[in-house]
């Protein structure tokens, strides 16, 4: 039997092999490493920033907690489209849950600010406390990441509707791998204001 022939198989992945070991998905776990250093850093910072005596704890608003069910759902129905994707590649197939990857993603970033409002309106501004510029810092930066990754499937999305459609399942795999990386960025530093 002639080992290179191709065989049937039940892994739906599995006429992307060659599209998965592309360098975009490199090029991503690069980001990714290059990303969890900076949060990585800052939150170093955050914790040095404590031990000083002017320290004040801050009172996280409970928006919080509206941001994370929003960054969850986004991850699901992201998780949900690229397997899909997989079956059946297409925009038109897969339109409703990007529309609602779309949807809770921009429910994260208003809810964020949101949080910042209900800050704003407790004279919690950006220089109040250290303790309250650690919290614009570190959920500004997290959310610009989140509206980057909106940008990157804004891309994906058109690239898909120009004629590329072979291309949507791998684009949206590494998507989705993004989308989950910042849902456990969000968690760490949701776990870093709440314990401290």
């Amino acid at each position: 039997m002639n080992k290179n022939m191709p065989t049937l198989t039940q892994d739906p992945d599995a006429r992307y092999l060659a599209q998965r070991q592309a360098p975009a998905s490199t090029a991503v776990w690069f980001l990714l490493a290059v990303i969890t250093m900076f949060f990585f850093l800052f939150a170093v910072a955050y914790r040095i920033r404590m031990t000083l005596p002017d320290w004040q704890a801050l009172n996280e608003p409970w928006q919080l907690a509206v941001s994370t069910v929003m960054l969850v759902m986004s991850c699901v129905a992201m998780h949900l489209c690229y397997r899909k994707a997989a079956l059946l590649p297409s925009l038109r197939a897969n339109h409703a849950l990007l529309v609602w990857t779309v949807i809770f993603t921009l429910g994260f970033v208003f809810s964020q600010l949101w949080a910042w409002q209900a800050l704003l309106s407790a004279n919690l501004g950006i220089g109040s406390t250290p303790a309250a510029s650690f919290f614009y810092l570190l959920t500004g930066l997290h959310g610009l990441h989140v509206l980057g990754g909106l940008v990157a499937l804004s891309w994906v999305v058109l690239h898909a509707g120009s004629g590329h459609r072979n291309q949507l399942y791998p684009a949206l795999r590494l998507c989705t791998r993004y989308w989950h990386f910042l849902l456990f960025v969000w968690l760490f530093l949701l776990g870093l204001l709440r314990l401290t």
